[in-house]
């Protein structure tokens, strides 16, 4: 019997423009977003039954079910750990379903490419509305400019240069995702304000011009709590940069110089640069 593991990156969306489209492979969302050291690892083996555990937990794992079952009907046993909240804007659903089939992949000896198995997980968060372009940010780590939306080798991206720099968070609450995805209003407001902010960030690709970017944004699609709003202004105060996770009610920020932790129990991480990968 064969056990395999993987690692998916946590991934922070800063700006997205949503683009649903018939097939999921071809939809999910422009924008930019951050890859974390932190993330999620998943351990995959044959089984007698598919069973999903989230931290020791049996959960439903919608999506990574979703992912697993569009690339083999064999039964296997996924255990993820998660160092990162849930439903907070860490696309952890996404890291969840990524890390997971690539675990699958080498356990069940599947021979796909990475370009079979990020679609997969791509798809499956879209069916599911649980993210439209985190996939695509955590295959590739770093910080990915999604400039045209799908999956994964289909859509077209470019990356923003940078070092492993420490990004710190707090989070307050979750939000639903498939609330706000399925929410006609809320899509054209972010679409608006996504639109405007990516071609400014073109303009000029860094990290502290995607935090100004992310902060404008998060401000126009009116979805930052006081909380959210006060942490901002906290950390702009002591010379950082933050802004809110998308979507999540959750503060990122780099030197934050001790702000944060007014606000909650602060917690670090790099950026990511490797993307997801086999353990």
């Amino acid at each position: 019997m064969k056990i395999a593991k993987a690692f998916a990156p946590a991934h922070i969306s800063g700006i997205f423009i949503i683009d649903i489209r018939k097939d999921s492979a071809l939809s999910g969302s422009t924008g930019c977003g951050i890859c974390l050291e932190n993330g999620a690892v998943t351990t995959v083996q044959p089984s007698d039954e598919t069973i999903i555990r989230i931290n020791g937990k049996i959960c439903e794992g919608a999506t990574t079910l979703s992912a697993v079952k569009s690339l083999t009907s064999k039964p296997v046993s996924i255990d993820t750990t998660l160092d990162i909240p849930v439903g907070c804007g860490f696309a952890a659903s996404g890291a969840g379903a990524l890390s997971a089939v690539l675990a699958l992949n080498e356990a069940l000896s599947l021979d796909l490419s990475l370009k079979d198995l990020a679609r997969a997980a791509h798809c499956a968060e879209v069916t599911n509305r649980t993210g439209l372009g985190d996939v695509t940010g955590m295959t590739f780590g770093g910080i990915v400019i999604r400039k045209k939306a799908g999956a994964p080798f289909i859509g077209v991206i470019d990356k923003i240069p940078c070092s492993d720099t420490k990004i710190s968070w707090v989070s307050f609450s979750e939000i639903s995702t498939k609330s706000v995805l399925t929410d006609e209003l809320k899509k054209k407001s972010i679409n608006r304000a996504g639109n405007t902010k990516l071609k400014e960030l073109l303009k000029k690709p860094t990290l502290e011009n995607l935090f100004h970017q992310s902060r404008g944004f998060a401000t126009d699609i009116g979805l930052m709590s006081s909380k959210v709003k006060d942490a901002i202004e906290a950390v702009e105060a002591k010379g950082g940069l933050a802004s809110q996770a998308m979507l999540g009610d959750t503060v990122f920020a780099i030197n934050d110089n001790g702000a944060l932790s007014e606000f909650g129990e602060v917690h670090e991480s790099r950026i990511n640069l490797a993307g997801a990968h086999l353990l």
